[in-house]
């Protein structure tokens, strides 16, 4: 596993790489984007871009896995196809390219900090995610090259064995802007919450949330960069309602989280869920398409999705939540 993990980071890297070198030169960059075909959309948008760099980080990511672990090539899965002949979210990012985005204590609404490499390892018996990597390629730029800088992360729950990247820098990373200040333990338990959401959030949510969390909801671009938001220590909670993020979008902070202590849980079927009964939070897994659905529907978070630390605390939340949440939403 830690071979696994090693090749993992070294290739996340090598992404990051191609991905700043493509954004460098503007006009160049320009003629690298492309419309997602049919099946490849995500229906959140309108129209939805890929482009080559999102395609060479993927078969990178691919060809190097498949030539340091032969065998692994038929499953190994992602988000998009390798063809682009040039005839929205972290990838719009990308694409915008803003670099001059202004945090809101430590999270970024927007920009080039928003955009992930995402890469998880998942039980292909189970399901259950095993390692993850989090690589940001745009976290600094140099005021005089004006070239970027990246950070990775990364996480490994396996048999276990809980490891993580952030064990001791996390707290000494995000000093006084730190939240939660925990990986996972519940010493520095409070009742109060913070939470990262999507713009295009249901206002029902919203209204929920801000009765939940007052004032501590940060909006931001990318599904990978909120679940970050929450690895990082910077928010306790992610939450999404809408069936428009997917497999390859969670696998890889459900693996950090895991080995800290938390996880990513369905939102439709929390929401459902009878606490008194004891049974397990309905964590997300990633081994079994959705039946009926086609293209990339197939690998949704159909029921939504919470990203969270401390289980303690999602109990917590998820209970006012369903509070100040209208009846019809608790049951649809």
């Amino acid at each position: 596993m830690s071979d696994i993990l090693r090749e993992l980071l070294c290739v996340s890297e090598k992404a990051a790489n191609i991905a700043r070198a493509c954004r460098q030169q503007e006009a160049l960059f320009q003629l690298l984007i492309e419309e997602k075909k049919e099946g490849e959309k995500n229906k959140k948008f309108a129209v939805d871009f890929k482009t080559l760099a999102d395609v060479l980080v993927q078969e990178v990511i691919k060809q190097n896995m498949e030539n340091k672990f032969p065998g692994l090539e038929k499953n190994i899965f992602g988000e998009e196809s390798n063809e682009f002949t040039n005839d929205w979210d972290s990838t719009y990012q990308y694409i915008k390219g803003s670099a001059d985005i202004k945090s809101n204590q430590g999270i970024f609404p927007c920009g080039l900090q928003c955009v992930t490499i995402l890469i998880g390892v998942y039980d292909i018996q189970t399901g259950v995610p095993l390692m993850g990597v989090i690589n940001q390629p745009f976290v600094s730029r140099d005021p005089n090259t004006l070239r970027w800088k990246g950070q990775c992360y990364w996480g490994l729950s396996y048999m276990g064995t809980n490891m993580h990247s952030l064990q001791l820098t996390i707290s000494r990373r995000n000093g006084s802007e730190t939240h939660t200040g925990n990986t996972g333990s519940e010493a520095a338990f409070s009742p109060s919450f913070s939470a990262v959401i999507s713009t295009s959030e249901k206002e029902t949510i919203k209204a929920a949330l801000s009765r939940v969390c007052g004032d501590r909801i940060f909006g931001a671009a990318g599904a990978g960069y909120k679940s970050l938001c929450v690895v990082q220590g910077l928010v306790d909670i992610y939450i999404f309602s809408e069936d428009t993020t997917f497999k390859w979008d969670s696998c890889a902070a459900h693996a950090i989280l895991r080995a800290m202590g938390g996880g990513i849980v369905d939102l439709k079927e929390c929401l459902e869920r009878n606490p008194e009964t004891g049974l397990d939070l309905p964590q997300l897994v990633y081994h079994v398409e959705n039946e009926g659905a086609a293209g990339v529907d197939r690998w949704a978070n159909k029921g939504g999705l919470i990203a969270y630390r401390s289980r303690k605390r999602l109990e917590t939340f998820l209970s006012l939540l369903v509070q100040n949440l209208a009846p019809a939403e608790t049951h649809t």
